[in-house]
C-alpha cells in the first residue's frame, strides 16, 4: 500500500501501482509513496529544517503530513515506506489539547498548504469547501520559502509522483443536488469512502458547505465525488465504485431540473418522509 489523497484533502490508502512495483528490487524493497499518513515516519533532521519544518501557521492539527509529503517530493527529497521496519504507535484515549473555539483548524491548515503548495490545482479543493476560504492567515514567508528551495510546481507532482489521482477536469456541473419539491431544501449527502459502498445515498437538510454536499457530473453523465458514482442498483440509490459502463450509473439533467436515469427512464425522488432516495417515474410537477 502507497499514501496518496483525495481533492478533500484528505489522506488515502491505495494498492501499490503497477509502475512502482516494476521499480522494486524485491517485494520488501522500500516504495515511493505520494504522501504519509502522518504521525510515522524519520526524516533528516537538516533536510526537515531546510524544508522549513512544519507550517509554523498551522493550528493545532490537521493536514501537516500532506504539506511535508508534497514539499519532500517538489523540493529535492523522496518519501518512502519501508515494509520492512516496525513502529510503534500510542493511541491517546482523549485529544490532550483544545481546539480553538470557532475555528475549523482542519481547513484552515489545508487552505494554507493549498495557497501555498498547489498552485492552480487548489481550486478543486476549494469546490469541495464551496469556496469558503475563512481567514487562513499570513502565508508570505512560506510563499518565499518555496521561491527561495526552487521547488517544482504541483503539477509536476502529479504527473511524475501521482499520476493516478484522478483530475476533475471533465465536468459540466457541480455543487450540490437539490431537492426542489421538498418543503424543506434537502441535499443528497453522504461520505465517498469504501466503507459506505452499497450503502443508500443520504439525505440531509442543504448546509451549504459543500463536503459530504458536494457532487460532480461528468460529460459521460457520471454523478460522483472522487471514484465512487451513485448507482441505481435495482431501485436503491447506493454509492458504488465508478465503472465507466454508464447504464445504472449514467444520469441526464432535464431542462425543468429532474435527473434522469436513462436506461431505466426513471427520476431522481424522495420519499413522503423525505429521508429517502427512490427512483420514479418522471414528472416536471415534482420540481414544484
Amino acid at each position: 500500500m502507497v499514501g496518496g489523497f483525495n481533492w478533500n484533502l484528505i489522506f488515502t490508502w491505495h494498492k501499490l501501482p503497477e509502475r512502482e512495483r516494476r521499480r522494486q528490487e524485491h517485494p520488501a524493497s522500500p516504495v515511493h509513496s505520494p504522501t504519509m499518513i502522518g504521525g510515522l515516519f524519520a526524516i533528516n533532521k537538516a533536510f526537515f529544517y531546510k524544508l522549513g519544518t512544519y507550517d509554523p501557521g498551522f493550528d493545532i492539527w490537521g493536514g501537516e503530513n500532506l504539506e511535508l509529503s508534497f514539499k519532500i517530493w517538489m523540493c529535492g527529497g523522496t518519501l518512502e515506506i519501508v515494509p520492512c521496519s516496525h513502529v510503534g504507535h500510542l493511541f491517546r484515549t482523549r485529544i490532550p489539547y483544545t481546539m480553538r473555539e470557532g475555528v475549523n483548524t482542519l481547513k484552515r491548515n489545508t487552505v494554507r498548504l493549498a495557497e501555498v503548495w498547489m498552485d492552480d490545482y487548489k481550486y478543486f479543493y476549494y469546490n469541495r469547501i464551496n469556496n469558503n476560504l475563512e481567514n487562513f492567515g499570513d502565508i508570505s514567508s512560506r510563499k518565499e520559502l518555496r521561491k527561495n528551495l526552487q521547488c517544482q510546481s504541483f503539477d509536476w507532482y502529479l504527473k511524475n509522483i501521482y499520476p493516478e489521482l484522478e483530475i476533475p477536469d471533465n465536468l459540466i456541473a457541480k455543487g450540490e443536488l437539490r431537492n426542489l419539491g421538498s418543503k424543506h431544501s434537502m441535499c443528497l449527502d453522504s461520505p465517498a469512502k469504501l466503507a459506505i459502498l452499497d450503502k443508500p445515498v443520504g439525505v440531509y437538510p442543504c448546509h451549504g458547505q459543500g463536503y459530504n454536499q458536494y457532487w460532480e457530473l461528468t460529460d459521460t453523465g457520471q454523478i460522483k465525488r472522487d471514484e465512487f458514482c451513485i448507482d441505481n442498483a435495482a431501485g436503491k440509490i447506493i454509492m458504488y465504485q465508478c465503472h465507466g459502463l454508464k447504464g445504472n450509473q449514467e444520469w441526464r439533467i432535464q431542462q425543468w431540473g429532474g435527473i434522469r436515469n436513462p436506461i431505466s427512464q426513471k427520476c431522481l425522488a424522495l420519499n413522503k418522509e423525505q429521508d429517502k432516495l427512490l427512483m420514479k417515474k418522471c414528472s416536471e410537477k415534482d420540481s414544484s
